[in-house]
């Protein structure tokens, strides 16, 4: 009898285990839980699952063949040894001349043949010491397999048939020594063959796919890279009739997107950058001049309140005009276009008008030499925009008595877009630079003429958005022209 185990009694140095005493502690587990020990891990391989697979497959099937073949080869056997028994008791078991001891005709060794008589007696022929058990066999039945008699210490089977004529049986036993011994060797060969076949198929299909796998490792290692930040990289294109095909192609497709969205972040922080880093320049000084006059009044060395309110008035009226045309500038670098078909000519002949009334008394003429219409993919209204500052700037900084002349042509595959004025020119340096933010030709970089130096930036930027070029050529005293490409829609 097992006594009942009950939980031991808290020792003496224990705290009180008050069910608050094991909230608080519950409490206290909750919050900082006892470090768990790490876990190894333990996880195979896909390529090792896959050999295991196999071969465990492989081996059953090699085991259930091999059950098979025993099978069918026992039933042969047995077939074989049926047959004989009873070809034998219709023939030589009844023959009386083997009984005699010097008769040559004697039965096989491996058979015993024994006579039951009614009186209770038997007589055994080829006696091997050890006799089968004969209770269960079915006189005038089929074959029957049976063990030895009880006490022989053998385990040696027979196949038995009885049969019975006249008052005496006749009982025929094969000994299934040489039989049971032929079967386990050839089982015994075909679980050598089968080992030999699956370490075979284990070096085999270990070769096949880690080969199979290898696009798979491929892949591995360059979302590996990938993961470092080489965005650049990219998995090799398989065909994508294959699983790793497929895998590969949309691994691509997702770290193309994913580059574009990085880029695309990366280039919206870069504009903002650029925007903050040029407001803050280019506001310093007008923000300068607005606290300088006001501390000239404040300090009493001026009394003309009209004249530091006018400049206070002008310096607001430049930070605004700078602010507008920084925005201008970030919306044309960040936003999308509308893209429709254009025509460049009806867009000539508006703008130019614009232009006229903009500045009254100007010159602004505007040329066909195309020979079709000449129609480019983009967005009208950025259109409008870039046109219009090529012209304006012409006209602002050409001089009061320069002309204004646009033409349109085709080149190849491009629709070419001059814009030339006859004014004052530009050298060589000063022309390289002019598409720069916040550059001017004068040096000092006075605000108190010209705009905000941001025109023809907003100009470059929009034309690169369009897929087109800007380019300027400009002579002192002769005129600048400037050129834009953009690709031509066809016919």
């Amino acid at each position: 009898m097992t006594l009942p185990s009950y939980p031991p009694y808290p020792a003496a140095s224990d705290p009180d285990p008050s069910p608050s005493a094991s909230r608080a502690q519950r409490r206290q587990d909750a919050l900082y839980p006892p470090p768990q020990p790490d876990i190894p891990d333990r996880a195979w391989p896909l390529r090792t699952w896959l050999v295991v697979i196999i071969v465990l497959l492989s081996g059953l099937g090699l085991a259930a063949s091999s059950v098979a073949v025993s099978s069918i080869m026992r039933e042969v056997i047995y077939s074989r040894v049926d047959e004989d028994l009873i070809n034998s008791l219709g023939g030589w078991a009844r023959n009386s001349e083997i009984f005699k001891s010097d008769s040559a005709s004697r039965p096989p060794s491996d058979y015993v043949v024994i006579k039951l008589f009614e009186d209770g007696s038997s007589v055994v022929f080829n006696d091997p010491g050890e006799l089968p058990r004969l209770s269960p066999v079915v006189v005038g039945g089929p074959p029957q397999t049976v063990d030895s008699t009880p006490g022989s210490g053998t385990k040696t089977r027979w196949r038995v048939i009885a049969h019975r004529e006249e008052g005496v049986t006749t009982v025929v036993a094969k000994d299934l020594t040489r039989d049971s011994a032929l079967l386990y060797g050839l089982a015994m060969v075909q679980f050598i063959i089968s080992l030999l076949v699956l370490a075979v198929l284990a070096l085999l299909s270990y070769y096949v796919v880690r080969q199979a796998m290898a696009p798979l490792r491929e892949v591995e290692r360059t979302a590996g890279e990938i993961a470092a930040g080489d965005l650049d990289r990219r998995v090799p294109a398989w065909p994508r009739t294959t699983e790793v095909g497929q895998l590969a192609y949309a691994l691509n497709t997702m770290i193309g997107q994913l580059q574009e969205s990085v880029e695309t972040a990366q280039s919206k922080e870069e504009q903002m950058r650029r925007f903050v880093g040029d407001a803050s320049h280019e506001l310093r000084t007008p923000l300068t001049s607005v606290r300088g006059y006001t501390e000239l009044y404040r300090s009493g060395a001026t009394d003309d309140v009209d004249m530091v309110l006018k400049r206070i008035d002008d310096e607001s009226r430049r930070m605004s005009l700078l602010v507008e045309d920084l925005l201008a500038l970030t919306r044309a670098e960040g936003s999308r276009l509308d893209l429709k078909p254009v025509d460049l000519l009806e867009l000539s002949l508006s703008v130019a008008g614009s232009a006229r009334a903009a500045f009254p008394g100007r010159t602004v003429h505007v040329k066909n030499k195309t020979s079709s219409v000449p129609v480019v993919e983009g967005d009208a209204s950025r259109l409008h925009q870039v046109l219009l500052n090529l012209i304006s700037n012409g006209l602002t900084h050409g001089g009061p008595e320069a002309e204004v002349t646009v033409t349109l042509q085709l080149e190849d595959e491009d629709v070419v877009l001059s814009v030339v004025d006859d004014g004052r020119g530009m050298p060589s340096d000063v022309a390289a630079q002019v598409f720069e933010r916040f550059y001017r030709e004068d040096a000092s970089r006075s605000r108190a003429s010209g705009g905000s130096g941001l025109g023809l930036a907003i100009t470059k930027s929009l034309v690169d958005k369009h897929g087109g070029t800007i380019t300027v050529d400009s002579e002192e005293g002769v005129g600048s022209t400037f050129t834009v490409r953009l690709p031509r829609v066809k016919d």
